[in-house]
């Protein structure tokens, strides 16, 4: 049996060094069936050379200004060729070469919108799984990462991405498509290596606060609202602390929570 085609999609802006560790992780994968889309910002830190290094292995190369991330997403997404979807954006990678050969090889995916993996998070010193959490909680915020995610073409390209929703538009697609009850495998698998500090990190509290006008706009509760006041109060107070505590004792509470 033929294996589908996976389009990889990476979006990158003005990060040169952070690109080479993506496109190597890309480029190393066993999976033969795949395509690699770049969507460049517009970069003038040397990126562009660093997609030249590896031009062999890029498909379809697009180097513009857009209107966000999100934007370049769905540019990437109506480029793409394949039945799968694979967004990994600079600085990401795989969980390891065989990564998407064993996604496809080990389960069958036939029937599926998405196909939902965990994910190693990498932190400066250390780094940590996240296993997919129960997605019927969708509603507090994500349960998986994005790059551990393949999304069937198609079903992607009736459900494109709000690029009026700046911060977390993936929250968006992923919270309306687990509610509308969408076809959905959890793999039970490492997929990617997520490296934090994008901007849903950096910016928790934008974050919540967009994931909450997301959540209340659908479905309107007071304990929701209760729920997102505590969590958004929560990484404030996370926020202070950074600038008051230790950084051997900040490293120590994200190892062990």
């Amino acid at each position: 049996m033929n294996s589908p085609i996976v389009s990889i999609i990476t979006i990158v802006l003005n990060r040169k060094e952070d690109l080479e560790k993506t496109l190597e992780s890309i480029t190393n994968q066993s999976f033969k069936d795949k395509e690699l889309i770049i969507i460049d910002g517009g970069s003038t830190d040397g990126s562009l050379e660093v997609l030249d290094k590896y031009s062999e292995n890029i498909d379809i190369l697009v180097s513009e200004k857009d209107k966000g991330i999100y934007d370049a997403m769905n540019k990437g997404v109506k480029l793409a060729r394949g039945e799968w979807l694979s967004f990994m954006n600079a600085g990401d990678t795989y969980f390891n070469d065989k990564s998407l050969n064993d996604v496809f090889k080990k389960h069958s995916t036939n029937d599926y919108d998405l196909l939902i993996g965990d994910t190693v998070i990498s932190y400066r010193n250390f780094k940590k799984e996240l296993k997919v959490k129960a997605l019927n909680k969708i509603w507090k915020g994500a349960r998986f990462i994005h790059q551990s995610v393949l999304i069937k073409r198609i079903f992607q390209l009736k459900n494109l991405y709000n690029i009026d929703n700046k911060i977390s538009a993936d929250f968006e697609f992923f919270y309306q498509t687990i509610n509308a009850g969408s076809k959905i495998k959890i793999l039970n698998q490492n997929v990617s290596i997520f490296q934090s500090g994008g901007i849903s990190d950096t910016s928790r509290i934008k974050s919540s606060a967009s994931n909450m006008k997301v959540v209340l706009k659908n479905e309107w509760s007071f304990y929701k609202l209760i729920f997102y006041i505590f969590k958004i109060s929560y990484e404030i107070i996370k926020i202070s602390l950074k600038f008051i505590l230790p950084k051997k004792v900040i490293s120590f509470i994200q190892e062990n929570k």
